[in-house]
């Protein structure tokens, strides 16, 4: 799955991500999304870590990165894992 739609208020925006939280097999049942800014995909892999290191859950966790394409759909950028 490369593209989903990326729900955001911010019409033709391209630097805006999405962090979807996993916690179980299924990754098209997020635990939980978190929209982000930041200024290129290195920083936002960073605060995609920072994030998921934030959200309550399971000690092992991953999270799927999404960039917005300006255009409504997401882009699958990377898959981070915390590991337990």
């Amino acid at each position: 799955m490369s593209e989903r739609p990326f729900e955001t208020v911010v019409a033709g925006t391209t630097d805006e991500y999405r962090l979807d939280v996993v916690t179980d097999p299924e990754p098209d049942t997020p635990q939980t999304v978190v929209y982000f800014t930041a200024v290129d995909i290195d920083e936002a892999g960073h605060q995609a870590a920072r994030l998921l290191a934030a959200v309550t859950g399971p000690d092992d966790r991953y999270g799927e990165l999404y960039a917005h394409d300006g255009d409504g759909s997401a882009v699958h950028c990377e898959t981070i894992h915390l590991p337990a």
